[in-house]
């Protein structure tokens, strides 16, 4: 799958202004009143006086020196609080202040995590963001701010969750819902990703890779028409080739061969690339060509040689045109270089059980069977190996794990069905 970060523009950060807690009135907060409070009242205001002339340093060590004392202090009241009768207007007073000094935390680290995010410091912005909705998750804009670091550390599971929360508090926020989409593209949460990219469709189409995302949760999600559409509309524009070929892979996602060969024979003309010239290939074998695919395979290779994924196709291509010899050699060739390339261990495996090689055929079948267990075709072949073998007992436990993972299988696409039925 193609990264999906490197070309979204910076989202801007939303700071916090924790010195806003100023303009509160003695009456409104036990903080008004003490010792410890004219020291908070005094850092907030230097912590609003570094947000003011915009100088990240100064808003970082102003945020430390906040955090400090909000903690020093919300120690004391910890301590407080188990001396007190309970319920009690001294009780109630600590609580009070406890909260108002949550309150401070939240916007102080949310404060410190912007700094270090406009410092492009996105690790320790992300800890601090993630400090402040600790302690104070109402804090404005903190789900917004942790889910953009998450976004930009590529830790999309945390992005989607805090970029969830942020779009929920503000359905209007494109940028927001953007990032959203993306990191679920990134899970591969097609069918989210899809819905969030309609949303925000304008912003969408003004970035080509963003618009591949959207256009290939779509294929993915069984919408393949509007799917093409949109990388009909990509195919017109100026594109990098690296973006150009995203756009062919848009067309074989969708089963759109004739359309895809055409993309990649274009792209092929245009520059030198091994990985053009593997894509060309497989979709020739794809469409059943597999003769006409070899010459394009070895050209792959010539340009990369230690490319497992020509080598793979190439050896396919060869079998599949009756040029088994060469096959072999080249299946054996892969596995000893790459012996945890589950598709190749299989292929070796299955070519020589057909030839007659029973017994070299097992440990490559075993091998397969071991890197994808859940590759149901595998167990089969290797009950067929095991049973010729005489190795019943080991046929009939790879045959019950076959038709396991048959049912099982099934089992899946009726629901996927049932899903998709619904209105």
């Amino acid at each position: 799958m193609a990264p999906v970060v490197q070309f979204l523009q910076l989202f801007v950060l939303t700071i916090s202004l924790s010195g806003a807690l100023l303009g509160q009135s003695a009456n409104q907060s036990p903080l008004s009143s003490d010792v410890e409070t004219r020291r908070l009242q005094d850092q907030l205001a230097k912590q609003r006086q570094a947000i003011s002339q915009g100088d990240p340093s100064q808003v970082i060590a102003s945020s430390q020196t906040l955090t400090e004392l909000a903690f020093e202090d919300l120690s004391k009241v910890h301590s407080d609080l188990k001396q007190v009768q309970r319920p009690s207007a001294t009780a109630k007073q600590l609580a009070a202040r406890e909260r108002e000094l949550r309150k401070i935390l939240g916007s102080a680290f949310d404060d410190w995590g912007t700094a270090e995010a406009r410092q492009r410091r996105y690790r320790e912005a992300l800890g601090h963001f993630q400090d402040a909705e600790r302690w104070y998750p109402s804090t404005p804009g903190v789900m917004r701010n942790l889910g953009t670091a998450a976004f930009r550390l590529e830790e999309y599971g945390e992005s989607v969750r805090a970029l969830s929360a942020a779009i929920a508090a503000n359905p209007s926020d494109q940028s927001s819902r953007l990032m959203l989409a993306m990191s679920q593209f990134s899970l591969e949460q097609f069918a989210e990703a899809s819905k969030n990219f309609t949303l925000v469709s304008e912003a969408v189409l003004e970035d080509p890779r963003a618009t591949y995302a959207w256009a290939y949760s779509l294929i993915r999600t069984n919408q393949p028409q509007q799917g093409n559409t949109l990388a009909g509309i990509l195919e017109g524009t100026d594109l990098s080739p690296d973006v150009r070929l995203l756009v062919c892979k848009l067309y074989t996602a969708s089963e759109n061969y004739e359309q895809a060969l055409k993309c990649l024979r274009t792209l092929e003309a245009s520059a030198e690339s091994a990985e053009v010239q593997y894509q060309i290939g497989a979709t020739l074998i794809r469409m059943n060509r597999p003769a006409d695919a070899i010459a394009d395979l070895k050209a792959a290779l010539k340009i990369d040689p230690r490319d497992a994924d020509s080598q793979y196709d190439l050896a396919f291509a060869l079998l599949q045109t009756s040029q088994k010899e060469e096959g072999i050699a080249q299946l054996r060739s892969l596995v000893a270089a790459n012996p945890n390339y589950p598709q190749a261990q299989y292929q070796l495996g299955k070519v020589l059980l057909e030839s007659g090689q029973t017994a070299e055929a097992i440990p490559y079948l075993e091998a397969a069977a071991t890197l994808g267990p859940k590759d149901d075709f595998v167990h089969y072949q290797l009950q067929v190996a095991y049973r010729r073998s005489g190795r019943v007992e080991d046929a009939d436990r790879e045959l019950k794990k076959y038709k396991q993972l048959k049912a099982s299988a099934r089992d899946k696409a009726a629901d996927r069905l049932n899903q998709n039925s619904k209105p």
